[in-house]
């Protein structure tokens, strides 16, 4: 490290040899899998973020509180701050990766359940949609949507894989069925990663039960839609388990004495699909979540049962979440419909047009 690089670059003190943030090296493996770069930019950007809460005491963090910070005192709005401040004091191109680096992170923890209550992912995403932040490894949350559309090639990629044979000595026939088993548990129930690796075989009636009724996200109960195509993978899968662990999901390597699964691990099932198949890197495992809402909110479900089935606790969660979205493709099916050309409307003209008095207040009001 330069001399630089060995201090915080506010206040000026030496680099704790800690992280940052709790859980940041987790979100760090999984946002540079791919690029050694994007890990030690992002790595720079959430110590910046450290330092800048701490130097001017923001949201409660204080100067001599040791490494790595806990999220939870984080808002919407601090957030936010932070980012003007980055405007004002860094050049563009590190806005848009600095910025990357708290959002991703904070998506991260979303994925894990950790999220403080008082950040709003979905406001942040329209705001930095709207103050037009082009963002490298973190997309804003149109473009991302675009990288969704290939989630559903993550359960094809499973499906083609060859089951090997049933004596196999490494348990990749069982992990297979597993992996598919996981990815469609995960399309069918759009639940969080936390949810799904919790469930236990009792829950899902050995893959007969059509919903699992769990405890959630703030200790509240919700149930999860068990679709056919995912009942019947569970049940293939769990036909050939021969240990007695109650957990629906277990690791079948040598060494795991069949542990229930970790959210590391399913988050890296979806991962090794990803790249065998060169989607989009930023694809993880929750996004099977985010993909089945907004499937569901294009094909006509109302708000609030898409609410119910995601097992948000306020419709406003889910509205601030999916509105940028559902906007692109309102105003889409409109144009598509209503908009002429320039071509046709010349043709059209065949005179002057008709005075419309709404239309003439519309247009003033621009």
């Amino acid at each position: 490290m330069s001399r630089k690089e060995t201090m915080l670059p506010i206040s000026n003190k030496p680099v704790p040899a800690e992280p940052a943030w709790i859980e940041q090296d987790a979100f760090l493996r999984e946002a540079g899998a791919q690029s050694f770069k994007t890990e030690s930019t992002y790595r720079s950007g959430l110590r910046l973020f450290a330092d800048w809460l701490q130097h001017f005491q923001k949201s409660g963090y204080t100067r001599k509180e040791p490494w790595p910070l806990v999220p939870d005192r984080l808002t919407t709005d601090i957030v936010l701050e932070y980012r003007n401040w980055l405007v004002a004091n860094r050049a563009r191109s590190t806005v848009t990766t600095y910025m990357a680096s708290v959002i991703g992170y904070l998506n991260f923890l979303d994925g894990y359940d950790k999220l403080p209550e008082a950040v709003q992912l979905g406001k942040l995403q329209r705001q930095m949609a709207r103050r037009q932040i082009e963002r490298n490894q973190a997309e804003n949350v149109i473009d991302l949507d675009l990288a969704r559309q290939d989630v559903p090639k993550i359960i094809a990629y499973y499906d083609a894989l060859p089951l090997p044979p049933e004596n196999d000595r490494y348990n990749r026939r069982l992990s297979l069925l597993r992996n598919r088993a996981i990815v469609r548990m995960l399309y069918s129930t759009a639940a969080r990663i936390s949810e799904v690796v919790s469930l236990n075989r009792a829950n899902v009636g050995n893959g007969r039960a059509e919903y699992a009724t769990i405890v959630g996200k703030g200790n509240k109960g919700r149930t999860l839609h068990i679709r056919s195509y995912a009942r019947e993978a569970v049940a293939a899968y769990l036909s050939e388990r021969r240990d007695m662990n109650p957990a629906l999901f277990v690791s079948h390597s040598r060494n795991s004495t069949s542990a229930r699964l970790s959210i590391t691990t399913v988050h890296n099932v979806v991962k090794r699909a990803v790249k065998a198949m060169n989607l989009h890197e930023g694809l993880s495992a929750h996004d099977f979540r985010h993909y089945r809402a907004t499937q569901l909110l294009r094909a006509g479900m109302p708000l609030e049962v898409v609410q119910e089935f995601l097992g948000h606790a306020d419709v406003t969660t889910t509205r601030n979440i999916y509105a940028p979205i559902l906007g692109v493709q309102v105003v889409t099916e409109w144009l598509d419909n209503l908009d002429v050309s320039p071509k046709d409307a010349l043709n059209s003209q065949a005179g002057p047009l008709p005075y419309d008095e709404r239309v003439a207040t519309m247009l003033d009001e621009l």
